[in-house]
């Protein structure tokens, strides 16, 4: 398998690292992907089948429960066992399916079983709710035309067949757990809508298709998908009478009449009254009629809000217990549950018109109650909730005048909820909507569609409107294309930076980079960029995050104001600027911004080895129980330096290792680049000398890829030599023993890295979990060429004044099968504070530093006390193979990863270090923070690595960030009156 990998490394590092982690899947992935689309894309392929009038399918048939495939006729499954009648697939379908596109899912042939137990098919059930949203959403999708082929679908069939596939998942303790409950909750939303869920869907669906009807609709449809209220439908009356054009009058009057009954206020009431009748249960009919005698009651709209947000979320707690209730009466639960959701939408987004004059206070109460039903709705994790509230109470204490700089923090932190709600969905559905997106874009769509249809939309509108009353009281803002934006964006790392504003792009192109990209999230093999804007953060403490906080790339965080502001100006050159305290300025470049550019220049940290420190003719291979941290830069690089450090203060939390110094690579390129040409080290000199002068830019990235591939083409095939082999046999054994064959991760560990201005994170190749003398020779060579990929290159060689004397060591280090894994700082990574640490850890292998969406929080040093910043919702987690590589399986999505028990290891760990621990100063002569790479398994704490917190200088000292940073003390110490209405035009307090 490794030689296969090999071989594909060649022409691209990143292919041979997925293969490696994936195993054969992935290369038989690749393959079968490539095998369907030679026709036509797969996009064509499904536009194609919405226009058959058969779509998926290629006739009739009857499907026996024996197993028989008879033709149609009257009774024919009879003497069989009895059976169903639909579309049997064409050959097109099944070739989709075979590669795991379950597209064209007929409920009444499936076997409830298959989504119950340990085993459950959970991404089967993931791709039938996504496609039902999708016929949803795309009229009819693949089924578009087969709906009028009849016998295709038998609608009663599909609708027994839901019920039976719920009742299963009911009746199954494994869905019981808490991680589990969203998604059953949307199994029950989009397998067995009710009328009133229906209408939600059908106000987005009329609002989109009246827009491509009628261009001149646009504002309206943005509206009503933003910020629906009942309104909403004489808006569209006046503006079929005004504006709208005579062909569609019709089409405008029956929008808005289903404007009209979606705003009816007893719809619920009378479906909530009828769920009651058909349940059993007395405890659940007393639930569901209590609710709806609570909404014919009405009352106050606030009261009401609140009643039913509690009542989501202590039917939740209901729901998740064990119950001698049938599965059909906790369904009827579910299914009221979700119109409760709906109540709850429609009278949160009428709160702002009915109650203008409202406090602050009264908005922050409205907060906890939707807060509450995004719990209910299982949105968000009772962890969730409790941080929220904790935060709220924390607020309030302060009594009614907190001061200013309290009052915007808070809602800062509060502002992580839509967040919350977003990871939480795509813990569940993520993978399944990025593959689906190779189907059709409007997959893409599924997330943002639900949260918009969820009390989220309600929960952003009013924090929106308190945090631009905060960034008033407070002095800050943040400047948008001359605007200042009321927006909940938060800044991850600070940065100055001119460029192009740009979308991702697609497959095979590579990033550009004078690009400001807008990414879903940042990702493991990003290349430089100009600037980062995600919708998504997946891990502040990752290696990219990292390597973009110490090499001043600015990033942030958006929200979708923010997004649709930026959808504007793609393709324009811009200027990012992200403050170290969070402030946010976008403007367009211009030449007013020459200058500014020019000083920040000087500013820049050149990275460049220390030649006066190496020593390249040690060629033993040593103990990394005898390197110490005076090391590194000597004979290894800082990671077998500090590691080797940390197991000489704590030998019991450091695997055991082996290193293979600089010096033996430097000699591997004392050979022949071919036969009877230069050595290879001055072959590689001459080449970096020579690309320096190439005057035309572009010329002289291509000729780099170009040299770059042929240098690491003959590191791969170039033998290290007989001498080396038994060199390794003999250390192996001397370390690990020569017992049970024993794994070790293979770990590039240059002399360029961990700098005072420059960290490296990432940039080299890490090899898992690798068995067998052969197996590790072949890594040691993929290693030695990882520091040459073009993204290592761009990173550091491209800022080095001798990009040569960059020289890999190779740390051997004992596999770990951790069942979490992460980094941890020795400070607060948003504040510098080092009174906190901050922490990021996800399931399995590996966790936090490849980007995944991780467990953070930050912990209070002195008193332990635990701030939640983000549940880890990776869908997966990497699990070690006893035979060697590794696998991916599924995380388990459980609402809190480390234990209070490991917290406090992690603390203790934090406290010797800096006592102990040599780590370089900073240009101001502070002791750098710590960023230390560990794991648990069985409870127990074991350590991967241990680097100085780099950030970057640039940033720290940009004048224009100070400045930025300025307006902040203003009025931070204003008391802020809770009971005041929140501004919203103005200057300060």
């Amino acid at each position: 398998m490794l030689t296969a990998c090999i071989r594909r490394f060649m022409p691209h590092l990143g292919i041979f690292m997925l293969c490696l982690l994936w195993q054969s899947p992935f290369c038989r992935y690749e393959a079968a992907a490539a095998a369907v689309s030679s026709d036509a894309s797969l996009s064509a392929i499904i536009e194609k089948m919405k226009q058959e009038p058969r779509g998926p399918f290629r006739r009739i048939r009857w499907f026996c429960n024996d197993g028989s495939n008879l033709p149609t006729g009257e009774y024919v499954c009879s003497t069989h066992g009895g059976g169903y009648q639909h579309g049997e697939w064409s050959r097109q379908t099944l070739a989709l399916r075979d590669q795991g596109y379950l597209i064209a899912n007929v409920l009444a042939g499936l076997d409830p079983a298959g989504f119950t137990g340990p085993s459950a098919q959970l991404e089967q059930l993931r791709q039938i709710l996504l496609e039902r949203y999708l016929v949803a959403a795309d009229d009819g999708w693949v089924f578009r035309r087969a709906r009028f082929y009849r016998g295709a679908i038998q609608s009663e069939d599909e609708q027994v067949a839901a019920s039976r596939i719920l009742r299963a998942l009911l009746t199954d303790p494994e869905w019981r757990r808490p991680e589990r409950f969203l998604l059953l909750r949307e199994a029950v939303r989009l397998l067995l809508p009710s009328g009133a869920l229906q209408l939600t869907t059908s106000v987005r669906q009329a609002a989109s298709s009246l827009e491509e009807k009628d261009p001149g609709f646009a504002a309206l449809r943005i509206k009503i998908h933003g910020l629906p209220d009942s309104g909403d439908a004489e808006r569209v009356r006046a503006y079929a009478r005004d504006s709208g054009l005579a062909s569609l009058q019709p089409v405008y009057a029956g929008f808005a009449d289903l404007l009209d009954a979606f705003y009816a206020p007893h719809t619920a009431e009378d479906q909530l009254q009828q769920l009651a009748k058909d349940t059993s249960s007395r405890d659940i009919k007393a639930r569901i009629k209590d609710a709806s005698a609570m909404l014919a009651a009405g009352g106050d709209e606030v009261e009401v809000m609140a009643s039913l947000a509690d009542r989501m979320l202590a039917w939740r707690i209901l729901l998740q217990k064990k119950s001698s209730d049938s599965p059909e009466d906790r369904l009827r639960l579910f299914q009221a549950s979700l119109m409760l959701e709906r109540e709850v939408f429609v009278r949160a987004n009428r709160l702002p018109l009915l109650f203008p004059q409202a406090g602050r206070a009264q908005r922050l109460g409205w907060l906890r109650h939707l807060e509450k039903a995004l719990a209910g709705a299982g949105l968000l994790s009772q962890r969730q909730l409790d941080a929220f509230l904790e935060e709220c109470g924390h607020l309030t204490t302060a009594g009614l005048h907190p001061s200013a700089g309290e009052y915007y923090a808070s809602l800062r932190y509060l502002g992580r909820t839509p967040q919350w709600a977003q990871r939480s969905l795509e813990f569940h559905y993520a993978a399944t909507v990025g593959r689906w997106g190779e189907l059709t874009p409007l997959a893409a769509h599924f997330v943002p569609d639900r949260l918009r249809a969820s009390p989220v939309l309600s929960f952003t509108r009013i924090l929106d409107h308190l945090m631009a009353d905060a960034s008033r009281m407070t002095g800050i803002s943040h400047h948008i294309f001359g605007q200042e934006l009321a927006s909940s964006l938060r800044a991850l790392n600070p940065g100055l930076s001119r460029g192009v504003l740009l979308m991702p792009p697609v497959q095979g192109v590579p990033f550009r980079p004078d690009g400001i990209y807008i990414l879903p999230s940042t990702t493991e093999d990003l290349p430089p960029v100009a600037g980062i804007i995600t919708s998504g953060e997946g891990s502040s403490l990752s290696h990219v995050q990292l390597l973009a906080r110490n090499m001043g790339i600015p990033n942030l965080v958006a929200d979708d104001a923010l997004l649709q502001v930026l959808g504007r100006h793609v393709g324009d050159r811009v200027v990012l600027a992200v403050s170290r305290r969070g402030a946010v300025s976008i403007e367009a470049d211009g030449p007013q911004w020459d200058e500014v550019f020019g000083m920040e220049a000087g500013l820049n940290v050149p990275i460049d080895a220390n030649l006066e420190r190496l020593d390249l003719h040690d060629h033993a291979l040593h103990a990394l129980r005898r390197i110490h941290a005076d090391d590194s830069g000597r004979i290894v690089g800082p990671k077998a330096a500090n590691l080797g450090e940390l197991g000489s203060h704590y030998p019991e939390l450091v695997p055991p290792g082996l290193v293979i110094p600089f010096g033996v690579f430097r000699r591997h390129l004392d050979k022949p680049l071919f036969a009877g040409g230069p050595s290879v080290f001055d072959w590689m000199s001459a080449e970096y000398a020579r690309l320096k002068g190439v005057p035309d830019q572009a010329d002289r990235r291509r000729q780099t890829r170009l040299f770059l591939a042929r240098l690491r083409e003959w590191i791969l095939a170039t033998d290290p030599g007989e001498e080396f082999r038994q060199q390794l046999r003999f250390g192996f054994g001397r370390i690990f023993g020569s017992g049970q064959p024993v794994g070790v991760f293979v770990r590039s560990d240059t002399n360029v890295e961990d700098l005072p201005g420059f960290s490296g994170a990432g940039l080299n190749l890490t090899l898992s979990n690798v068995v067998g003398i052969k197996s590790i020779v072949n890594a040691v060579k993929l290693v030695w060429a990882s520091p040459f990929s073009e993204r290592a290159f761009a990173w550091r060689q491209a800022h080095m004044q001798h990009p040569e004397h960059v020289y890999p060591a190779v740390l051997l280090l004992q596999s770990v099968n951790s069942e979490k894994s992460g980094v941890m700082v020795t400070a607060d990574v948003e504040s510098g504070d080092r009174r906190w640490l901050t922490i990021a850890a996800s399931e399995g292998v590996g966790g936090a530093v490849e980007g995944q969406a991780a467990e953070e929080v930050v912990v209070e040093r002195a008193s332990g006390r635990v701030r939640l910043l983000a549940q880890a919702t990776a869908p997966w987690r990497v699990h070690l193979l006893a035979a060697g590589g590794s696998e991916k399986v599924a995380a388990s999505g459980r609402e809190q990863l480390l234990s209070d028990a490991e917290i406090r290891q992690l603390r203790d760990l934090a406290a010797d270090v800096e006592r102990d621990f040599p780590l370089p100063m900073d240009e101001t002569g502070k002791m750098m923070a710590a960023d230390i790479e560990f794991g648990f398994a069985g409870g127990k704490l074991a350590l991967f690595q241990l680097r100085p917190f780099v950030e970057s200088r640039r940033a720290r000292q940009s004048e224009v960030l100070r400045a930025m940073d300025r307006q902040w003390p203003l009025f931070f110490d204003h008391g802020i009156d809770l009971a005041g209405v929140p501004a919203v035009e103005g200057g300060g307090p």
